[in-house]
């Protein structure tokens, strides 16, 4: 994938953001990744002193980059270079509805569909309600008493207000009564839900709840009448039990497991492979191992972007 300097040039001027061209530009680079560098690509880089592998590169720093960008060009901005990279990135690329509704699609005729939503082959919408602007990509299904937020993009696979298991034994303990679940499921504006993701709808009159802005990695499973905060991530393959309470700014580490009935209180972190099988005490907090312990947050966690600070 190319991008142009002149392309980020003008993203930059709209903006109003600050910049220095350091060295001559070619005409286009190659959109890449600093951890896969190669020759003429496009990077940002966030630190003082720039790699030595990337070679003949256009790459965006912030002012206080040091050293001889030899054949690379430099253009060095007023703000953090990851969030403007990000920022033009999302501008050029963000997947937009088509407003194309498939003729393979099968939609109930109850179901209240927005403007300008898109809705690919092999969907099952069921009696429910989507806003403007959503994407709902192929082999999804959509149960009844579900509402889905603007802007919102469900990944291929993805499976929204199915039925949970709850049951008890009978009284002679011979025979399983199985609960139906009759709740709902309510799915915030802008999130984003990968490949593959299966939240549960709620028990009996509640909902399971996903915050705005919330992303899901592919493969989450998230149980029924859990509540999920605004802005929270959730890496690959998380899966949740029932009824569990996760405040708004969160990280879930990929395959973290959440016990029912648990409370995560906002800006915590919670660990790759961690099992939580108590409340966290506070916010701000990492929850890592087997069963999850509670520690202090690093002031710049690895591997992941700054969480949101609050009061």
């Amino acid at each position: 994938m190319e991008i142009s300097v002149e392309s980020f040039i003008n993203f930059l001027d709209k903006r109003n953001i600050l910049y220095e061209v350091y060295g001559s530009p070619k005409e286009g680079y190659t959109l890449a990744s600093i951890f896969e560098p190669i020759p003429e690509g496009f990077y940002f880089y966030v630190g003082s002193e720039l790699p030595s592998d990337i070679k003949r590169s256009l790459i965006i720093t912030g002012r206080d980059v040091s050293g001889d960008s030899g054949e690379n060009c430099l253009i060095k901005i007023d703000g953090n270079p990851q969030i403007i990279f990000y920022e033009f990135l999302d501008n050029k690329f963000k997947k937009k509805s088509t407003g194309r509704i498939s003729k393979k699609a099968v939609i109930s005729d109850k179901a209240r569909i927005g403007e300008n939503v898109q809705i690919d082959d092999f969907v099952i919408v069921e009696n429910c309600d989507i806003d403007d602007n959503v994407i709902i990509k192929s082999h999804c299904k959509i149960y009844e008493n579900t509402k889905i937020g603007s802007n919102t993009i469900i990944e291929s696979g993805s499976v929204i207000g199915t039925e949970g298991v709850a049951w008890v034994w009978n009284n002679d303990g011979t025979k399983k009564i199985r609960q139906p679940q009759l709740g709902g499921t309510v799915i915030g504006k802008d999130c984003f839900l990968g490949a593959n993701t299966i939240i549960v709808r709620g028990s009996l009159n509640e909902n399971s709840i996903i915050g705005e802005d919330t992303m899901m990695a592919p493969g989450c499973r998230i149980g029924h009448g859990t509540i999920v905060g605004k802005s929270v991530h959730f890496a690959n393959n998380v899966t949740t039990g029932g009824n569990t309470r996760i405040g708004n700014y969160c990280f879930v580490g990929s395959g973290a497991i959440i016990r029912p009935k648990i409370q995560i209180n906002e800006s915590t972190i919670v660990g790759a492979g961690a099992v939580v099988v108590k409340n966290s005490t506070k916010s701000g907090m990492t929850l890592v191992g087997v069963p999850a312990i509670e520690k202090e947050s690093s002031k710049n966690p690895s591997a992941m972007p700054a969480l949101k600070k609050t009061n």
